[in-house]
């Protein structure tokens, strides 16, 4: 049975969403180091390399707890549904999107056109996912969130061997055929293409969701735990040396195994998520009130820290020089993460101090 707090915070759920949040920081701030150079021995490419593919798991974990979450909900009505979940969403992808759009607009581009032409692009580009790099989750999530009416009844009225079904095939078709299909291309310079396995219910995001429910609901075999904590530390390793290897054959960066549907991102995902729902009974005992509440306040932000970690990386952060040393790549990547962190957590907080601005900024989030 999963600990609650009397605040009915699930604790392994808020510390999977505080790791996972700090993880896409890494992401972003790694992201400059490994794309300025093509010369991938230095110190800071490397430190770059380990810190971005340990972080991958965040992505698909944040997936997974949203259908752990989600899916759980009695839906009354579908207008209700969208009235409480799907316009929360909404909101902040609209005001979000203007924010980031005059920002780079006016500021990193430093343009001039008028303020007529910028809503014309402005509403081009929130149409088409074009606004900021990280707003497409958003997109994602909100597309996946209109399925959850009806995906909901088909879970709620399903077997587990039907879910394990479902995942099975999807584990197949997105993460095994795509891997396949990566290796195949990066020698032959061609993409397979089995028709029968293009299957649109077993593609995309939608399985990380329904994994996140199947694994909050049902105990896994111990020896489907092991393989997958084995697979998911041996994964960890591997990532960082084996995007090595591909962008040393590229010439480039390969993000092959960078990929949300990478199959060493699976592993990573799974073990994390299975580790903490095992731990969880340990971190809560092990913890005080004071700690279980900063770790639910830390969670119930991490929304809101996702929006706004970008703006303050702009505005508030250095990038990683690529000829640093190991020291100072270390000290530089340390203190990125500490400042965005801590600073889009207390700016939310303050922000949210206000109920129309965290109505129109975070969707009613805290």
């Amino acid at each position: 049975m999963n600990t609650i707090f009397q605040n009915k915070r699930i604790v392994y759920i808020d510390i999977l969403r505080i790791l996972s949040i700090i993880a896409v920081i890494i992401l972003h701030i790694t992201a400059g180091p490994l794309t300025r150079t093509n010369d991938f021995n230095t110190t800071s490419w490397w430190v770059s390399n380990i810190f971005n593919s340990v972080s991958r798991f965040a992505v698909p974990v944040f997936f997974m707890i949203s259908g752990a979450m989600i899916l759980r909900v009695e839906i009354k009505s579908y207008g209700d549904f969208y009235k409480k979940r799907v316009l929360p969403l909404f909101i902040p992808l609209i005001s979000w999107s203007f924010i980031y759009g005059w920002y780079n607009q006016y500021y990193i581009l430093k343009s001039n056109i008028g303020v007529g032409e910028f809503l014309l692009d402005f509403g081009y580009k929130l149409l088409v996912d074009r606004n900021y790099v990280h707003l497409w989750f958003l997109y994602a999530i909100i597309a996946i969130y209109s399925t959850v009416p009806l995906i909901s009844k088909l879970i709620k009225n399903a077997t587990e061997k039907d879910i394990r079904y479902y995942l099975i095939m999807w584990f197949i078709v997105s993460v095994l055929y795509r891997f396949v299909s990566e290796i195949i291309f990066r020698w032959t310079n061609h993409y397979i293409d089995i028709s029968i396995l293009n299957i649109p219910m077993f593609m995309g995001f939608l399985g990380y969701f329904i994994l996140g429910y199947y694994v909050f609901n049902y105990d896994l075999p111990i020896k489907w735990k092991n393989s997958f904590y084995n697979l998911g530390v041996i994964s960890f390793f591997l990532t960082p040396i084996l995007t090595y290897f591909a962008s040393m054959y590229s010439g480039i960066l390969d993000e092959m195994f960078y990929g949300n549907y990478s199959i060493t991102t699976f592993f990573m995902a799974m073990a994390m998520f299975l580790f903490f729902k095992e731990k969880e009974m340990s971190i809560h005992n092990k913890t005080n009130y004071k700690i279980q509440k900063m770790i639910s306040s830390l969670s119930k932000a991490s929304f809101s820290i996702y929006l706004i970690h970008l703006l303050v990386e702009l505005i508030a952060t250095n990038s990683i020089d690529t000829e640093a040393t190991l020291l100072e790549t270390l000290l530089s990547l340390l203190f990125n993460i500490m400042t965005i962190f801590t600073i889009s957590y207390f700016a939310v907080k303050v922000l949210n101090l206000n109920k129309w601005v965290t109505q129109v900024l975070f969707g009613g989030r805290g």
